[in-house]
């Protein structure tokens, strides 16, 4: 998700995210209370190590940074280092158990968005959890190998990278169903789309399959209830961010859309089933239910949605 909140004036929804705890492991006291400034000057350099866990060979980068850079330059620098996008959303622990969360971008970054510089948390052999908030969960481990006044001091010959992270992952695609909430009989769509799209992509399908106009602002949101929003639109069919769909749908997950934020079209959208292509579909699959509803209906009628 992107480091910056959209600021525009959201709908009135039925959970309000005022009443909305976070689900996350709470902060020991230690991070309890806000970080002190801390603007002194540099007094040397990290090398960093950060390694990504659980892949299928090493893969890892060191990289080095001022011992009064903020935990933000390190989530930018990894990031960039492992050539991710720079739109999703981030979690950074205290400690290599990913129980003691520092900070986060994103929908949480409203309960926890404190900013410390690395030697406010990382002394020699102290780790920090670094996890993609993706349907992968990815996760990395940051060690402090070593400190140095000057960069001149490290090994010339120091090797600063091993492995890569597979971007030729061979094309899926996902079945979504898209129900309209409240429609009353009901009324949904089947949605078949690549892994290699977008959400601005998900968007248009939507607005194709239930006849809506594209001429309103649209959200995506990471649960069924329209909260943790995941990207929003910025002009009608305009995504920002607009992350690809392979890093946040999988087998199982429950999302939800929203067009049109003044009569508030909502959408429930599940993620049924993960195929590499459609032959494995069943052959008599029902694709749709129910008539579109007029975008602008007559609101003299007695029917609801």
């Amino acid at each position: 998700m992107a480091t910056n909140q959209n600021k525009k004036t959201k709908p009135e929804l039925e959970d309000e995210r005022a009443d909305l705890e976070p689900d996350v492991v709470e902060l020991d006291d230690e991070f309890d209370d806000e970080f002190e400034d801390d603007f002194d000057e540099a007094k040397g350099w990290y090398l960093l190590k950060v390694e990504l866990l659980n892949y299928k060979m090493p893969v890892w980068r060191r990289i080095t940074l001022p011992d009064n850079a903020q935990l933000s330059d390190l989530r930018d620098c990894i990031l960039e280092h492992f050539g991710l996008d720079e739109d999703i959303d981030t979690e950074l622990y205290a400690g290599d158990g990913f129980k003691k969360l520092v900070t986060c971008t994103g929908f949480l970054a409203e309960y926890y968005d404190p900013d410390p510089t690395l030697r406010q948390l990382l002394n020699p052999g102290k780790y920090l959890g670094f996890k993609l908030a993706d349907a992968k969960q990815s996760r990395f481990l940051v060690t402090l190998e070593q400190f140095v006044q000057e960069l001149g001091e490290l090994p010339p010959n120091l090797v600063m990278e091993q492995g890569v992270i597979e971007d030729d992952v061979p094309e899926y695609f996902f079945l979504l169903k898209v129900q309209l909430k409240g429609a009353k009989p009901p009324v949904w769509r089947r949605i078949l789309i690549s892994s290699k799209k977008r959400f601005s992509d998900l968007h248009r399908k939507i607005q194709f399959e239930f006849g809506w106009d594209n001429d309103h602002l649209a959200a995506f949101y990471a649960d069924k209830g329209f909260r943790n929003e995941l990207c929003v639109s910025e002009y009608p069919g305009e995504f920002s961010p607009d992350p690809k769909l392979e890093r946040y749908l999988a087998e199982g997950v429950a999302f939800s859309y929203l067009f049109d934020f003044g009569d508030c079209w909502r959408h429930v959208i599940t993620v049924e089933k993960v195929v590499s292509d459609r032959s494995e579909l069943p052959k008599r699959l029902i694709w749709s239910k129910g008539d579109n509803v007029p975008q602008y209906p007559n609101f003299d009628d007695d029917e609801e949605f």
